[in-house]
Protein backbone atom coordinates (compact mmCIF):
# COMPACT_ATOMS: atom_id res chain seq x y z
CA UNK A 1 0.00 0.00 0.00
CA UNK A 2 1.24 3.10 -0.59
CA UNK A 3 2.30 5.59 2.16
CA UNK A 4 -0.80 7.89 2.26
CA UNK A 5 -3.41 6.30 0.66
CA UNK A 6 -5.98 8.61 -0.78
CA UNK A 7 -8.78 6.80 0.25
CA UNK A 8 -8.29 7.39 3.98
CA UNK A 9 -10.06 10.64 3.70
CA UNK A 10 -13.44 8.89 2.31
CA UNK A 11 -13.76 6.78 4.62
CA UNK A 12 -16.47 8.00 6.88
CA UNK A 13 -18.61 8.01 3.50
CA UNK A 14 -17.73 4.45 2.63
CA UNK A 15 -18.55 2.93 6.05
CA UNK A 16 -22.08 4.97 5.46
CA UNK A 17 -22.01 3.25 1.52
CA UNK A 18 -21.24 0.03 3.00
CA UNK A 19 -23.82 0.17 5.94
CA UNK A 20 -26.89 1.18 3.71
CA UNK A 21 -26.22 -2.15 1.43
CA UNK A 22 -29.07 -4.75 1.64
CA UNK A 23 -27.34 -7.58 1.76
CA UNK A 24 -25.06 -8.96 4.79
CA UNK A 25 -22.10 -9.49 2.41
CA UNK A 26 -19.47 -7.29 0.37
CA UNK A 27 -17.20 -7.64 -2.75
CA UNK A 28 -14.50 -6.50 -3.97
CA UNK A 29 -17.05 -4.34 -6.26
CA UNK A 30 -18.73 -2.87 -3.51
CA UNK A 31 -16.25 -2.42 -1.29
CA UNK A 32 -14.13 -0.10 -4.70
CA UNK A 33 -16.96 1.83 -5.40
CA UNK A 34 -17.76 2.67 -2.01
CA UNK A 35 -13.91 3.40 -1.02
CA UNK A 36 -13.80 4.89 -4.64
CA UNK A 37 -10.03 2.73 -4.95
CA UNK A 38 -9.14 0.51 -7.84
CA UNK A 39 -10.05 -3.70 -8.17
CA UNK A 40 -6.42 -4.85 -7.10
CA UNK A 41 -6.95 -1.90 -3.92
CA UNK A 42 -10.04 -3.30 -3.48
CA UNK A 43 -9.25 -6.94 -3.15
CA UNK A 44 -6.24 -6.23 -0.82
CA UNK A 45 -8.14 -4.45 1.30
CA UNK A 46 -10.88 -7.26 1.43
CA UNK A 47 -8.70 -10.24 1.22
CA UNK A 48 -8.45 -10.84 5.27
CA UNK A 49 -11.79 -10.77 5.69
CA UNK A 50 -13.13 -12.97 2.98
CA UNK A 51 -15.64 -15.54 4.57
CA UNK A 52 -17.19 -16.96 1.45
CA UNK A 53 -16.70 -17.12 -2.17
CA UNK A 54 -19.31 -17.05 -4.83
CA UNK A 55 -17.60 -18.10 -7.80
CA UNK A 56 -14.43 -15.92 -7.86
CA UNK A 57 -15.52 -13.65 -5.65
CA UNK A 58 -14.69 -13.23 -2.31
CA UNK A 59 -17.04 -12.06 -0.24
CA UNK A 60 -16.53 -10.93 3.40
CA UNK A 61 -19.15 -9.93 6.14
CA UNK A 62 -20.64 -6.28 6.12
CA UNK A 63 -20.13 -6.19 9.76
CA UNK A 64 -16.70 -7.01 9.89
CA UNK A 65 -15.30 -4.74 6.90
CA UNK A 66 -17.36 -1.59 8.15
CA UNK A 67 -15.32 -2.67 11.90
CA UNK A 68 -12.09 -2.68 9.90
CA UNK A 69 -12.51 0.32 8.17
CA UNK A 70 -13.73 2.36 11.26
CA UNK A 71 -10.27 0.68 13.22
CA UNK A 72 -8.00 2.20 10.16
CA UNK A 73 -10.34 5.52 10.55
CA UNK A 74 -9.65 5.45 13.97
CA UNK A 75 -6.06 5.22 13.47
CA UNK A 76 -3.10 7.29 13.89
CA UNK A 77 -2.32 7.22 10.66
CA UNK A 78 -5.29 7.79 9.30
CA UNK A 79 -6.12 10.84 11.26
CA UNK A 80 -2.40 12.64 10.35
CA UNK A 81 -3.35 11.81 6.52
CA UNK A 82 -6.71 14.38 7.13
CA UNK A 83 -4.86 16.36 9.22
CA UNK A 84 -1.94 17.16 6.52
CA UNK A 85 -4.53 17.35 3.96
CA UNK A 86 -6.57 20.18 5.68
CA UNK A 87 -3.33 21.73 6.35
CA UNK A 88 -2.43 21.77 2.59
CA UNK A 89 -6.30 22.93 1.41
CA UNK A 90 -6.10 25.55 4.70
CA UNK A 91 -2.53 27.10 2.85
CA UNK A 92 -4.10 26.78 -0.53
CA UNK A 93 -7.24 28.64 -0.09
CA UNK A 94 -5.08 31.24 1.85
CA UNK A 95 -2.72 31.45 -0.67
CA UNK A 96 -5.57 32.00 -3.62
CA UNK A 97 -6.90 34.75 -1.10
CA UNK A 98 -4.04 35.99 -0.96
CA UNK A 99 -3.33 36.48 -4.55
CA UNK A 100 -7.01 37.66 -5.34
CA UNK A 101 -6.86 40.75 -3.35
CA UNK A 102 -2.98 41.58 -3.70
CA UNK A 103 -2.49 40.43 -7.63
CA UNK A 104 1.23 40.68 -8.69
CA UNK A 105 1.92 44.28 -9.91
CA UNK A 106 4.40 44.28 -13.58
CA UNK A 107 4.87 47.82 -13.66
CA UNK A 108 4.61 50.59 -10.35
CA UNK A 109 1.60 52.60 -11.69
CA UNK A 110 1.93 56.44 -10.50
CA UNK A 111 -0.58 58.47 -9.90
CA UNK A 112 -0.31 60.27 -13.74
CA UNK A 113 -1.08 56.72 -15.20
CA UNK A 114 -3.45 55.99 -13.26
CA UNK A 115 -5.30 59.36 -14.61
CA UNK A 116 -3.92 58.97 -18.21
CA UNK A 117 -5.49 60.40 -21.07
CA UNK A 118 -5.17 59.46 -24.60
CA UNK A 119 -4.16 63.19 -26.05
CA UNK A 120 -1.14 62.29 -23.74
CA UNK A 121 0.40 59.35 -24.18
CA UNK A 122 3.91 58.81 -23.29
CA UNK A 123 6.55 59.30 -26.72
CA UNK A 124 5.93 55.77 -28.68
CA UNK A 125 2.83 55.21 -28.29
CA UNK A 126 0.51 55.99 -31.60
CA UNK A 127 -2.70 54.66 -32.15
CA UNK A 128 -4.16 55.27 -35.57
CA UNK A 129 -7.08 53.19 -37.56
CA UNK A 130 -6.05 49.46 -37.50
CA UNK A 131 -3.12 49.87 -35.84
CA UNK A 132 -1.80 50.40 -31.93
CA UNK A 133 1.91 51.08 -32.21
CA UNK A 134 4.62 51.07 -28.82
CA UNK A 135 8.02 51.60 -29.71
CA UNK A 136 10.65 51.10 -26.62
CA UNK A 137 13.83 50.53 -25.88
CA UNK A 138 13.65 48.47 -22.59
CA UNK A 139 11.54 45.51 -21.73
CA UNK A 140 10.66 48.03 -18.71
CA UNK A 141 9.31 50.88 -20.84
CA UNK A 142 7.62 48.63 -22.97
CA UNK A 143 5.54 47.51 -19.53
CA UNK A 144 5.04 51.54 -18.81
CA UNK A 145 3.73 52.31 -22.26
CA UNK A 146 1.67 49.40 -22.02
CA UNK A 147 0.04 50.27 -19.02
CA UNK A 148 -0.45 53.93 -19.95
CA UNK A 149 -2.26 53.04 -22.94
CA UNK A 150 -4.70 50.44 -21.17
CA UNK A 151 -5.15 53.22 -18.41
CA UNK A 152 -5.96 55.74 -21.43
CA UNK A 153 -8.28 53.19 -22.77
CA UNK A 154 -9.97 52.56 -19.83
CA UNK A 155 -10.69 56.01 -18.98
CA UNK A 156 -11.84 56.79 -22.45
CA UNK A 157 -12.87 53.72 -24.26
CA UNK A 158 -15.21 55.62 -26.45
CA UNK A 159 -12.50 57.89 -27.39
CA UNK A 160 -9.62 54.70 -28.05
CA UNK A 161 -13.01 53.33 -30.08
CA UNK A 162 -12.95 56.64 -32.33
CA UNK A 163 -9.25 56.44 -32.65
CA UNK A 164 -8.81 53.03 -33.96
CA UNK A 165 -11.91 52.60 -36.04
CA UNK A 166 -12.11 52.26 -39.72
CA UNK A 167 -13.59 54.86 -41.07
CA UNK A 168 -16.89 53.49 -43.06
CA UNK A 169 -16.50 52.57 -46.36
Amino acid sequence: MPDKPVWYTRLEAAIEQLEALPSPWVDRAALESSLGVGRRRAQQILQPLVRRTLGKNGLANREEVVRHLRGLAAGQAVSFEVQRRERLHSILDRLHREQKERPRVLVEAPTAIVNQELNSLPPGVHLEPGRITVTFEQPLQALEKLLALAMAIGNDLDGFDALIAHPPR
